[in-house]
C-alpha cells in the first residue's frame, strides 16, 4: 500500500508590509514638514503590527496638542523624544519594544523624500485587509439573512464604503473641523461662488438656499396635477446643462414622457403637438426637436429608470454604480408614496414604511454627498382648504398635509410646496413655490407662472429674461414665416402635469 502524503498546510498571512511601515513611521519622526499631510492621511488601523498601531496613535495624539511659545499657541512637535515620552507616560512604553525600537525606527531610512511612496504601500495593504474583512461578512450575512437583497445591499453599501474611504471612526475632536469650517467661511468671503451648491435655474429660490447641497434631501410636494412633475424636470434641465450627473428614477411616468417633456421644455415646440404629431411650424418645428436632441445627447448626462415597483435599496445601489462609474451630481425620484420599502417595514404598516423609505433617501442622500430631490404628495386637506381658503383661513398647504408619514418633514433639509391658489379675480390660478422648512436657512415663498404650452415653470427673472407672452404659431397649412404678433397666455384650471392649456396655437418665446 503506497505511503500516504502527507498535506502540507500553509497559513495565509494578511495582506502587510512591515518595512513600509517602519519607513512612514520614521517619515513622520525625521520630517516635520511632512508630519501634518502623512498622520491626516491614516489612521491607527491602518497598520498591520499591533506595536506600530501603538507607536501612531501616540503620534497622532501629539500632534492634536499645542504648547504655548511667548503669547502664541504653537502646535506639538512629533518626534523621537515626545513619542518616547508620551508612550512612557501612557504605559505603553514597554508594548512597542521600549526605546530601542522607536531609535531604530528613527534611524531606519537615510532620507524622508519618498514618504509617498511608503504612504500608498500602507494605505493599499490595509484596504486590502478592509476588503477581505468585508468578503467574509458577507459570507456570513449570505448565511443568515432571509433576503437576498439585503446581503446584497450590506456588500454593496460596504465595499461602496470602502472605495469611497468613508467609515464610522466613533467620536473624533471637533477642533480639527471647526478649524476647517473658518478655512471655508474666509474662502466663501474671498470667493461667494466656490462653495455654492448646484444651481436650479430659478433665481431666487437659489439666493434664499444658496443652491442644491451635497447630503441634503429636498422635499417637493403638492397636490396631484399642480405641476410637481414639471418643476422637477425643469430643475434636471438646468443641472444637466451645465454638465452635471443626474439620475432619474420616474415610478409615474415612462422615460419616453419624461424626454417628450424635455424636447418641448427645450425646444419651445408645445407638448401636445408633439405628442399629437400635428406639428404647425412643419420642418422647422422638426429642426428644433432635432437641435434639442443633439444637446440632450451631446452635452447633457442624464440617466432614467421607469420600473415603477423599484425599492430605495435598488436605488441606492443603482446609484453607488453610477457614481464610481460616471459621477453623479443630482438624483431626483418621483415620487414617493409609489415607493415600496423593505419586507420588514411592510409589515409594520404603511406609516413605518414611508418612515423608512424617508430614511433611506436621507441617508442615500448623505453616503453619496449629493442633494436628492423626493417628491411627495399633499393630503386631500390642503386641496379642500385651498378651495375654502377665500372664505377664511389660510390656503396654502403645511408640513403636516405631507401624505402618509410625519417624517418625511423630520427627514428633510428642505421641503417645497407648490402651492396653486384658485380664488383669484378673473379665475386665472396664481402657482408660488413656497419653501415651507429649510435646516439651513431661511423660509419664503417665491412667485412663478405656469407656461403650459411647454410645461415649464418660470420664476420673475426668467420671465423678465425671456417675456411672459407666447408668440404664435403658423397653422401646418400656412408654409410662411413665423408671425410676428403674440398671444397672452391662457390658464384652464385642468391638470398642469398633462400640460392643460387653450388659447392660441403658439410657441414660447
Amino acid at each position: 500500500m503506497p505511503a500516504k502524503k502527507e498535506e502540507k498546510i500553509t497559513a495565509i498571512t494578511m495582506p502587510n508590509s512591515v518595512e513600509a511601515e517602519q519607513s512612514i513611521l520614521c517619515c513622520i519622526l525625521r520630517d516635520a514638514a511632512f508630519q501634518a499631510e502623512i498622520i491626516a492621511a491614516l489612521s491607527p488601523e491602518d497598520f498591520y503590527q499591533r506595536n506600530h498601531a501603538i507607536i501612531f496613535s501616540a503620534m497622532k495624539e501629539i500632534s492634536s496638542y499645542t504648547h504655548k511659545s511667548g503669547d502664541e499657541n504653537v502646535a506639538d512637535t512629533v518626534n523621537i523624544a515626545s513619542v518616547i515620552d508620551y508612550l512612557r507616560r501612557s504605559g505603553d512604553l514597554d508594548k512597542v519594544g521600549d526605546v530601542e525600537y522607536i531609535t531604530r525606527l528613527n534611524d531606519f531610512l537615510p532620507g524622508t523624500a519618498n514618504y509617498g511612496e511608503y504612504l500608498a504601500i500602507v494605505l493599499r495593504a490595509s484596504k486590502m485587509r478592509q476588503l477581505i474583512r468585508i468578503c467574509s461578512e458577507v459570507t456570513q450575512k449570505a448565511y443568515s439573512l432571509a433576503s437576498a437583497e439585503d446581503a446584497i445591499t450590506f456588500a454593496e453599501e460596504e465595499i461602496f464604503k470602502l472605495s469611497q474611504g468613508g467609515s464610522n471612526g466613533g467620536l473624533v475632536s471637533l477642533s480639527e473641523d471647526t478649524a476647517k469650517a473658518l478655512w471655508e467661511i474666509n474662502q466663501r468671503f474671498v470667493d461667494p461662488d466656490k462653495f455654492r451648491g448646484i444651481s436650479t435655474g430659478f433665481t431666487r429660490f437659489d439666493r434664499m438656499t444658496n443652491g442644491l447641497h451635497g447630503g441634503e434631501l429636498i422635499v417637493l410636494a403638492a397636490r396631484p396635477g399642480v405641476g410637481k412633475s414639471a418643476l422637477a424636470m425643469n430643475i434636471v434641465e438646468h443641472v444637466a446643462k451645465t454638465g452635471k450627473t443626474v439620475a432619474v428614477f420616474s415610478l409615474e411616468m415612462s422615460n419616453q414622457q419624461l424626454i417628450e417633456r424635455l424636447l418641448s421644455s427645450m425646444s419651445t415646440v408645445p407638448l401636445e403637438y408633439i405628442k399629437s404629431g400635428n406639428l404647425p411650424g412643419g420642418t422647422g418645428d422638426l429642426a428644433k426637436l432635432r437641435l434639442a436632441q443633439e444637446t440632450i445627447c451631446s452635452s447633457m448626462r442624464l440617466y432614467g429608470n421607469d420600473y415603477a415597483n423599484i425599492k430605495p435599496s435598488e436605488i441606492a445601489s443603482q446609484c453607488r454604480r453610477l457614481k464610481a462609474q460616471h459621477g453623479l451630481d443630482l438624483v431626483v425620484i418621483d415620487y414617493i408614496q409609489l415607493m415600496s420599502g423593505s419586507d420588514n417595514a411592510r409589515n409594520e404598516g404603511r406609516q413605518q414604511e414611508v418612515a423608512s423609505i424617508s430614511r433611506a433617501l436621507k441617508l442615500l442622500a448623505k453616503e453619496l454627498n449629493i442633494p436628492v430631490i423626493a417628491l411627495s404628495q399633499l393630503k386631500r386637506d390642503a386641496e379642500i382648504r385651498n378651495i375654502k381658503g377665500k372664505e377664511g383661513g389660510g390656503s396654502e398647504p403645511v408640513l403636516s398635509d405631507l401624505r402618509e408619514s410625519g417624517a418625511i418633514e423630520q427627514d428633510a433639509d428642505i421641503v417645497l410646496f407648490i402651492h396653486k391658489d384658485t380664488n383669484t379675480q378673473g379665475g386665472e390660478p396664481k402657482f408660488s413655490l413656497i419653501i415651507a422648512k429649510h435646516r439651513n436657512g431661511e423660509t419664503g415663498s417665491i412667485n412663478l407662472r405656469w407656461l403650459g404650452k411647454t410645461v415649464r415653470f418660470a420664476d420673475e427673472d426668467y420671465i423678465a429674461m425671456h417675456g411672459n407672452i407666447i408668440p404664435a404659431a403658423q397653422t401646418q397649412s400656412e408654409q410662411q414665416p413665423p408671425e410676428t404678433e403674440f398671444a397672452p397666455v391662457e390658464y384652464t384650471g385642468e391638470s398642469a402635469e398633462e400640460g392643460a392649456f387653450i388659447g392660441e396655437n403658439g410657441e414660447q418665446k
